[in-house]
């Protein structure tokens, strides 16, 4: 089917972060630590996205309120691509899962 994209195996859509997650957590090894930490931010993403469908669209934003929003949700993917690559890179797991941390309280706070 035409512009129809290929959903990621676990039913996420492939470039959502919880998607991008999953698929650094299969190719790297984490620790439990790790693991335990890129899980929440599998769950906080999930709770995110559907939050933003059911409630912030149904709301009406305004269009301000809107782009401030996605531009927020991009830097705080932006932060968690870049604990990936610094994890990947040789970076410390206590770094990695400090800002990990991070992503998911940031996804939390703005759906919970």
């Amino acid at each position: 089917m035409k512009g129809r994209t290929e959903l990621h195996p676990t039913g996420l859509h492939p470039a959502s972060l919880a998607a991008e997650i999953l698929n650094f957590m299969n190719h790297t090894r984490l620790g439990l630590l790790g693991l335990a930490a890129a899980a929440d931010v599998v769950a906080a993403d999930c709770r995110h996205n559907h939050w933003v469908l059911i409630e912030l669209k149904q709301a009406g934003p305004s269009e301000e309120r809107w782009m401030r929003s996605l531009e927020d949700r991009e830097a705080n993917d932006d932060r968690c691509r870049a604990a990936m690559a610094a994890f990947a890179a040789g970076g410390s797991l206590e770094a990695f899962c400090s800002e990990l941390a991070a992503v998911a309280s940031f996804l939390n706070n703005r759906s919970l």
